[in-house]
């Protein structure tokens, strides 16, 4: 491609994002119109919502793949992904509205009726789960509740000044539980770091590279409350990797590693 393509694919692109539009391939087109056929797809959008995507992402019968043709046999039962509730959550914070919530903890007790601001809804590729960030204005606190543990939710309508005042507060707790952690990859594995940078997709994360001692310097992006899954991807991948920053996740590791060998050490049961 010459410079003048480029300078011209380059125009039409920032044309194209400025008036919002989106261009698709027919992959992409076709991979859309498959995940709008799964059933799920009726809870996630509104009706009229769905009925427009499945028209702009409409493939001739000509034009189709042989999916139907290919039959998965074998599978493991799979686990609800969707919850109701997201759809009713992400309008109540799109609309900047406070809640009144009623949910379990993870240790049992439930908490009944309490007043909050809804942040953000999060989904857990760790944990396959969906999560409500809310601020709990009765102690201040910066609350992430798994939604299959939320009994009932109301929305309480409120001016989007009063809503906008408790960002910096949120911002500011979310600020406090980020985390960050530097792994290099062993250069002997250099070769298998596509499978390394796999096993970490679930985090924000960026990459460097030393030419001159040929290794790979991945650096990590989490909250605290993630640093458990952090560790389990650590154990999974062995001796290909290696924490060189961040004091807790090198303590816990090596505490695993001194676990590890006393177990395997032991001269009796």
């Amino acid at each position: 491609m010459n410079l003048f393509d480029k300078i011209h694919n380059y125009q039409l692109v920032t044309r194209l994002d400025e008036a919002g539009v989106y261009p698709v391939t027919s992959h992409e087109k076709a991979w859309l119109a498959l995940m709008l056929a799964n059933p799920s797809a009726a809870e996630i959008f509104e009706p009229a919502t769905l009925d427009k995507l499945r028209r702009l992402t409409h493939i001739p019968e000509s034009e189709s793949t042989e999916q139907e043709r290919f039959v998965e046999k074998a599978q493991t039962q799979a686990k609800q992904l969707w919850s109701p509730l997201v759809r009713t959550l992400r309008r109540i914070i799109l609309g900047k509205n406070h809640i009144k919530i009623t949910a379990a903890t993870n240790k049992g007790p439930v908490f009944r009726n309490q007043r909050g601001v809804p942040y953000k809804l999060e989904y857990s590729l760790a944990k396959k789960a969906w999560y409500l960030i809310w601020l709990n204005m009765s102690s201040n606190r910066l609350i992430t509740t798994p939604l299959h543990l939320i009994r009932s939710v109301d929305e309480l309508y409120i001016e989007d000044v009063w809503y906008d005042s408790f960002l910096p507060t949120i911002s500011e707790q979310i600020q406090q539980r980020k985390q960050m952690a530097k792994i290099v990859v062993i250069p002997r594995y250099n070769a298998e770091l596509q499978r390394i940078l796999y096993a970490f997709s679930c985090f924000d994360k960026e990459v460097a590279f030393d030419p001159e001692s040929q290794v790979y310097t991945i650096t990590l992006h989490f909250l605290s409350d993630e640093q458990e899954f952090i560790l389990s991807r650590i154990r999974f991948l062995g001796l290909r990797v290696k924490v060189v920053e961040n004091d807790q996740l090198k303590q816990r590791m090596a505490e695993s590693a001194t676990n590890a060998l006393a177990r395997y050490t032991e001269t009796s049961l």
